[in-house]
């Protein structure tokens, strides 16, 4: 063989070489190819892999709900106060409970106002006894001063003595001015008396009137002081209104006619139309701070005041937003157990390259009771946020 056929020769058996790694980088890169689709297509059959559910960050908009608790109140409300000290050992009506004129809200024991009664009583009696002896010694002093003028005057003014006779005088008049004071010191003492049995009578209280309780501020075993409220009565539920705070409406613009829900806790079935009425501002509790009134459209006929509830109040739409689901907000990686709650500043968990939550501080918006508005600087819309476990981890 000749030179120049050994060098064909070499050459051709390069070029198969490399014709040979060619093809089995082909057969390689195809292999990874079917091995990614078939990890895809499982992951797709099977569901994610990951150890939690996610979703997308949207761009849309929302229509942001206000959901506030309050109770409902009725016309012509009273608040009734404890007329005295004591420990309640009764309160049989609750908020909503409909009473009749006259009927036990709730008994005060005040064991202290009967020993203070008891002592009245005794005062009473010793004033009387008092009275009594002023009265007889009084009626002494009369008698004799008569006899002692009756002789004076048919003697002639001879007998008796005249220092005699305006003794006489002057021990009537002391007897007079005895009885008046006695008699003074029993009018104290009974009044002191009628004072105290009229607090003890209040130690039971009744209802003034017919109506509805619309709260009740006691409990059995609470101690209670003079002046201190004890119930809110409504004469009538002629006329239904419900106060919410309105600090997360944010600057929004609320006008009187602005139609909200209202959902009672007893009557969870039975949403009832509201519209406002007016805002309240600078109450005495709450300086600076604003409320809405909202008056029920046609209540039910089971809606008393008292009742609880939740006042469900739409705003203006806000378009071209960040959207993330409101468990998004309440997932955390470090409380495996239960959602996170009381966090300094919201915060949610995006999937980062390696599968592991990343970490992302955001600024909370409005939200319509399933999604939030949220701002962040490094926050783009279709990216993957955590919103709850998928597979639980074991606790350490």
């Amino acid at each position: 063989m000749t030179e120049a056929d050994h060098a064909n020769l070499d050459s051709f058996l390069g070029f198969g070489a490399r014709r040979g790694r060619t093809h089995l980088l082909r057969l390689a890169l195809l292999a990874a190819a079917v091995v990614a689709l078939l990890m895809l297509l499982v992951r797709f059959l099977g569901g994610s892999d990951l150890p939690y559910y996610t979703a997308l960050v949207e761009q849309g908009t929302i229509t942001p709900l206000v959901s506030e608790r309050g109770t409902v109140h009725g016309s012509g409300e009273v608040a009734l106060a404890a007329a005295l000290d004591g420990t309640v050992t009764a309160e049989g009506v609750a908020a909503g409970g409909k009473v009749a004129k006259g009927q036990v809200l709730a008994t005060i024991d005040a064991e202290p106002l009967r020993s203070t009664l008891a002592a009245d009583r005794a005062l009473v009696t010793a004033a009387e006894a008092d009275l009594a002896a002023a009265r007889t010694a009084r009626d002494e002093a009369t008698g004799k001063l008569a006899r002692f003028e009756d002789v004076w005057r048919r003697s002639g003014h001879r007998v008796p003595a005249i220092n005699e006779l305006e003794g006489a005088r002057a021990e009537a008049d002391r007897a007079g001015r005895a009885v008046s004071a006695a008699e003074a010191r029993l009018a104290a003492a009974r009044s002191s008396l009628q004072a105290d049995s009229e607090k003890l009578a209040a130690a039971v209280v009744r209802a003034p009137f017919a109506g509805y309780v619309v709260e009740r501020s006691i409990r059995t075993g609470q101690r209670v002081r003079m002046g201190m409220k004890l119930f809110t009565l409504a004469a009538s539920d002629e006329t239904l209104e419900i106060e919410i705070p309105l600090a997360r409406t944010g600057n929004a613009v609320l006008e009187a006619g602005t139609a909200a829900q209202v959902r009672l806790d007893a009557l969870p079935d039975a949403v009832q139309p509201a519209t406002l009425a007016r805002i309240l501002t600078d109450r005495a509790d709450a300086p600076g701070s604003r409320r809405a009134v909202f008056t029920l459209e046609k209540p039910v006929e089971a809606i008393r005041p008292g009742m609880a509830a939740t006042v469900e109040l739409p705003l203006p739409q806000r378009s071209n937003v960040l959207l993330v689901p409101d468990a998004a907000l309440t997932f955390e990686p470090g409380n495996r157990a239960s959602p996170s709650t009381g966090r300094s500043q919201p915060r949610i968990y995006l999937v980062s390259g390696d599968g592991e939550p990343r970490r992302v501080y955001v600024t909370v918006g409005a939200g319509d009771g399933k999604r939030t508005e949220v701002f962040a600087s490094d926050l783009k819309p279709g990216v993957e946020v955590i919103v709850g476990w998928r597979n639980q981890p074991a606790q350490p």
